[in-house]
């Protein structure tokens, strides 16, 4: 399928564009032009008020769950809530059930996703118990790296620690060390101080000063990314961790790991994040059904479902006038995608995985393709919306009463 998408585009090296037409062909960027190409199939944009073309958004920390988990989540309704939140690549986190820490179960996983997901994706393994069953792990195609949890730095950290030899290995730290998970004065009021800054910013320091390239995801306080940074580890930030402090009274639905934070450490960290300091947006999304997340606050599972909010609930920083639009395109797109090791652009020659928003003001009304259906940000204000989610030159989502002119 040939498509000439038109419109205003969006490079975040060199900036805000002028309007032009993005050639797709076979599943890479053909050209840039100043018209669309006869016989094509055409999106056009151009003129319209806040539309832009922006390389294919990346989320690298979801979990899409599936396999014995599928009644929370499975690759198909969660790479749908993706495409609709105009994210193009997902990598998908290991600990599903079964764990991804052998390769049965991964190999299960990837057949999953290749028969289901709608847009392309990755997968962490999971720190398996031996070294010997790492290198299979690694070895597979799809695999972008290891995710470590606090209790990986406990109970395995003999492979952890080989791990950490690998050169080039991507190694995705959860940023809690193991005595964070058990406090014996945790409950829902005081979850920011039982499981403090002090066990994050911890974690990164651990891990230094060895071979394997290190990312320290969804870190909650400013303390974690000096951390990251000090031992060259690249990190990213979670929306929740920006947007939300603790909630007063009762309830699940934002219990989450690494905990929200009070004042002032959100604002630290949309601090960092307009400083430059922050190398990419990640929604963890960490889908539940309802009846779970509606149970004991202190026994109910944690996690947010955001695939298909969190891009345009963060866009509010750019109609903020905080974030320019060229470093949204960057935290969310061709900076967590060098981090996997992808390429996300607009250029001639590179893949035609696009993303095509139009910004502008509403509210988030309910979820229509994630399982997960009880979020906490209903009625949230977002200020973009996703026109259109191209991945490998083919459409994956239209927004409703959008149609693709034929030249």
């Amino acid at each position: 399928m040939r498509l000439s998408i038109c419109g205003r585009l969006v490079d975040p090296a060199a900036g805000l564009g002028e309007e032009a037409c993005v050639v797709v062909d076979g599943g890479r960027v053909e050209s840039l032009r100043e018209e669309p190409v006869h016989g094509s199939h055409v999106l056009d944009l151009r003129g319209e008020p806040g539309s832009l073309i922006l390389p294919g958004l990346v989320d690298m920390h979801v979990h899409l769950r599936g396999l014995a988990l599928s009644y929370k989540e499975d690759e198909r309704s969660g790479t749908l809530a993706a495409a609709r939140g105009g994210i193009t690549l997902v990598a998908d986190m290991p600990n599903t059930v079964p764990r991804l820490d052998e390769p049965s179960a991964l190999a299960r996983k990837l057949a999953s996703l290749e028969e289901n997901s709608v847009v392309e994706y990755m997968v962490y393994a999971a720190v398996p118990r031996d070294a010997e069953a790492a290198e299979k792990l690694a070895s597979r195609p799809h695999v972008a790296g290891f995710k470590i949890y606090p209790s990986d730095l406990e109970k395995r950290w003999p492979v952890v620690n080989r791990l950490l030899g690998r050169e080039d290995t991507l190694l995705v730290l959860h940023p809690e060390l193991p005595e964070a998970e058990r406090s014996e004065y945790e409950n829902l009021a005081t979850r920011a101080y039982a499981r403090g800054c002090h066990w994050e910013a911890a974690a990164p320091q651990l891990l230094a000063g060895r071979l394997a390239r290190l990312h320290v995801t969804h870190a909650s306080c400013v303390s974690t990314l000096r951390a990251a940074k000090k031992v060259g580890a690249t990190v990213d930030v979670a929306p929740h961790h920006l947007l939300a402090e603790p909630p007063r009274g009762d309830g699940c639905l934002w219990k989450v790991n690494p905990p929200l934070r009070p004042w002032p450490e959100p604002w630290l960290l949309l601090n960092a994040v307009l400083e430059g300091i922050v190398d990419a947006f990640a929604s963890d999304h960490a889908p539940h059904a309802a009846w779970e997340k509606g149970g004991d606050p202190l026994t109910c599972p944690p996690g947010i479902a955001w695939l298909e909010a969190w891009p345009h609930v963060l866009s509010c920083l750019v109609s903020a006038g905080a974030l320019s639009v060229e470093e949204y395109a960057r935290l969310s797109s061709t900076s967590p995608a060098s981090i996997l090791g992808v390429k996300r652009c607009l250029e001639p020659g590179c893949p035609a995985s696009i993303t095509v928003m139009r910004l502008g003001r509403g509210r988030f009304a309910s979820v229509q393709y994630s399982k997960a259906r009880s979020v906490p940000y209903f009625m949230w204000r977002t200020c973009s919306e996703t026109v259109a989610t191209v991945v490998a030159g083919r459409p994956v989502y239209l927004e409703p009463g959008t149609r693709l002119a034929k030249m």
